[in-house]
């Protein structure tokens, strides 16, 4: 592996360690609106890029990943209606 393809590896792996912190915020506190901008500072990339590593990583935007856990809890706490023969 040349130093330069190891380097991108390292900076990779560093950017998903970064985002996996983020997605944990997101998880951990459902109610607080997103603050995409600060999310992006703190992976140390533009707002633009930070998304669509999100994105690439998650298969959502971090706020499509919102409503999807969301949407996720939702079902999770609703009571299922028993089945009528």
């Amino acid at each position: 592996m040349c130093l330069s393809l190891a380097a991108a590896a390292r900076q990779h792996l560093r950017e998903l360690v970064l985002l996996r912190r983020v997605r944990d915020r997101i998880d951990a506190d459902p109610a607080r609106p997103l603050d995409i901008e600060a999310f992006a500072h703190s992976v140390d990339l533009p707002v633009a890029l930070f998304v669509r590593r999100f994105r690439d990583a998650y298969g959502l935007s971090p706020h499509g990943y919102r409503r999807a856990v969301e949407a996720i809890r939702n079902r999770e706490a609703s009571p299922v209606a028993p089945k009528v023969a």
